[in-house]
């Protein structure tokens, strides 16, 4: 599918090309990678002003720059210049995927119907059913043959929790079906589990505990874990030996913690990673998984990885920093310097060949952090009324593990779909979180890009040009350690808000003993004694009032070694301590020379053509030689990456 729809963007031959891609054809992250490296420039705006702006901001349009307008609209919706001057494509899904049921195909994700293309293509027509089952076996790894087999399917949904996930509604239905039909899984959460991955490692868990729990008297130890009473065994580790196998993945993968019991030694040999002896210190064991788990994944990754390959990735190195950072780094400085160095290069590598392109697609998933206004009008749309968007400025993937362990403790209705988005890159606050706020790139916004003043402004502007009153959308910005909850949260008006916590961001910049400071901090602000939990408060009170919730950040942070501070006066247009910020490519050209390994950014489509960013390598920072310092404007994994969490009432 790739080459026969690549070759229809042959370089150099048309300068305007106008596609109708309602199938979301063009969604692919590896094609729109290709069309990037063939020099063409996606446009794929909604919003007529917008795209009349990029459109003439692009003229004179050329063969050597070639521009593409995607819709998923028929052409002729398009403006008539644009209609009568470009090239024009219709792409369908049916053309390249004739024989199998179209709606199945169709709600399929980009990266899933990659897969599906890379398998052999049935050579006669399949209808709903057997469509479904040939998509399960081909793209999602499942054969329904095996179904019978409990390990089989917990196996699978390790693996599919961990990159292949979401299944379809009408895929999801199908599936259950089948499961419905195997006595062997009476009893079972089956719709829960395949949902939601918390749902699934909380089965696993409790299956474990009162596995263990009941096995202790015949190996004749106790334990001081308290397992949680209720539930049917449902899992037979005892006899299943394919489940005995899968038991080292599932605690590598965080899906299954080990248990404490007083002795081992009576124990067999195939329960012994998933136990562990009562008061021992189960985190630099846990540290050396995290840290096999990186280095297999990264041994893993080719020049075609993509963003869902990142994805665990950055979940298990969060885990690992944090965990590091709370042992204070047990762990030889040089081998994780070393897997650090790595990661680093992996992910810079990737980040320069894919940012530019997986900013050119927005749903049905965000990717980046300036799709995510687009993505909460797409979810208005089907129906959610009422949307909070709560900005945790500076929140790092790190930090989030920490916050959700703590309200899912003491909030157990909430219901936390988590998922991640690429903040935008410098991953200063003046730059990302305006375009988080905005739904706009930084070029659309170059005016006020050394500034978060116009914030306000932005949000209430995406609403209105969106359909609603400006009445029913509000901004605010708190630090709810020292400020009240804002009156305007009770407009009974309301119908989207932006709330920007600052707590985080402040935390941050006032650790200087690092991450273990930050999560000493941290913890702290979430400690329910010392704390009056405002920002949990608010959040019930939104569900209560039938908002739905999503938390994010705009950029995470990290911590970096001074490499010198540039002698440049006024000539940097931001002075970062990650990031120096150039208006003329010579003079940022000039700092990179002089501050080797750096890295410059430029060209990548959303920033404006005239801003040149210089990047530190090696987590480097541009302050006094090797001073240690906390912070943010990098490309790091720890800065880039950064969570978005859906709360709803469980």
């Amino acid at each position: 599918m790739m080459a026969e729809i690549l070759s229809l963007f042959s370089p150099h031959t048309h300068p305007l090309t106008l596609v109708s891609d309602p199938d979301g054809l063009l969604a692919d992250e590896t094609l729109l990678a290709a069309l990037n490296e063939r020099g063409f420039t996606l446009l794929t705006e909604s919003d007529p002003i917008l795209l009349r702006n990029r459109i003439e901001s692009l003229k004179p349009w050329q063969v050597e720059k070639p521009v593409i307008v995607i819709t998923p609209a028929a052409l002729e919706t398009l403006p008539y210049d644009l209609w009568q001057t470009g090239h024009r494509l219709q792409l369908s899904l049916h053309d390249y995927f004739p024989n199998l049921a179209y709606p199945l195909v169709q709600a399929l994700t980009p990266y899933q119907r990659a897969c599906l293309n890379d398998t052999p293509h049935p050579q006669t027509r399949l209808g709903q059913q057997l469509s479904a089952e040939y998509i399960l076996r081909h793209v999602f790894n499942l054969s329904l043959d095996h179904l019978d087999r409990p390990s089989t399917l917990v196996a699978w949904l390790d693996e599919y929790h961990n990159g292949l996930a979401p299944l379809p509604p009408a895929l999801l239905a199908s599936l259950l079906a089948q499961l419905g039909k195997l006595p062997v899984y009476t009893g079972w959460p089956l719709r829960d589990i395949l949902e939601d991955r918390a749902a699934y490692g909380e089965f696993i868990q409790t299956q474990w505990s009162q596995y263990v729990n009941k096995s202790m008297g015949d190996w004749g130890v106790t334990s001081h874990y308290t397992v949680k009473p209720a539930g049917i065994m449902l899992l037979s580790f005892e006899q299943d030996t394919a489940l005995q196998d899968t038991l080292p993945r599932l605690v590598r993968s965080g899906s299954l913690a080990p248990l404490e019991i007083d002795e081992l030694s009576t124990a067999p040999s195939w329960a012994m990673p998933a136990l562990l002896v009562s008061q021992t210190d189960r985190r630099p064991r846990r540290m050396a998984e995290l840290s096999a788990g990186l280095l297999e994944r990264l041994d893993g990754l080719t020049n075609a990885a993509r963003w869902e390959d990142w994805q665990p990735l950055a979940r298990l190195w969060a885990e690992l920093i944090l965990l590091r950072a709370e042992t204070l780094d047990p762990q030889p400085a040089s081998s994780f310097s070393n897997l650090q160095t790595r990661l680093d290069t992996a992910f810079t590598t990737w980040l320069q060949q894919r940012y530019t392109p997986l900013g050119a697609q927005r749903l049905p998933l965000p990717h980046h952090v300036h799709h995510v206004p687009h993505y909460l009008n797409y979810r208005r749309e089907q129906g959610q009324e009422k949307i909070a968007l709560i900005v945790l400025d500076g929140l790092a993937l790190m930090d989030w593990l920490l916050i959700r362990n703590a309200w899912q403790r003491r909030h157990p209705n909430w219901h936390l779909v988590e998922s991640l988005l690429l903040a935008q890159v410098p991953t200063i606050t003046s730059i990302s979180r305006q375009a988080l706020i905005s739904g706009l790139r930084p070029a659309d916004f170059a005016a006020s890009i050394q500034t978060n003043s116009e914030e306000p402004r932005q949000w209430v502007t995406f609403w209105t040009r969106s359909g609603l009153p400006a009445e029913a959308c509000a901004y605010l910005s708190a630090d709810f350690r020292s400020d009240p909850v804002p009156v305007e949260l009770t407009n009974p008006r309301l119908r989207m808000l932006c709330l920007v916590e600052r707590t985080i961001d402040e935390i941050v910049h006032g650790s200087v003993l690092g991450n273990a400071d930050l999560i000493a901090t941290i913890k702290v602000w979430l400690d329910e004694k010392k704390d009056p939990l405002r920002l949990e408060s608010v959040i019930s009170d939104l569900l209560e009032r039938g908002f739905h919730v999503f938390i994010t950040s705009d950029h995470g942070h990290t911590k970096a070694i001074g490499v010198g501070q540039p002698n440049e006066g006024i000539l940097a247009q931001t002075r970062g301590r990650r990031v120096r910020i150039y208006s003329d490519r010579n003079i940022a050209r000039q700092t990179q020379d002089t501050f080797e390994p750096s890295l410059l950014w430029e060209n990548d489509g959303l920033l404006p053509n005239d801003l040149y960013a210089i990047f530190p390598g090696e987590r480097g920072a541009f302050v006094p030689k090797n001073q240690p310092i906390l912070t943010h404007g990098g490309i790091s994994l720890d800065e880039v990456i950064v969570p978005f969490i859906e709360i709803t009432h469980g």
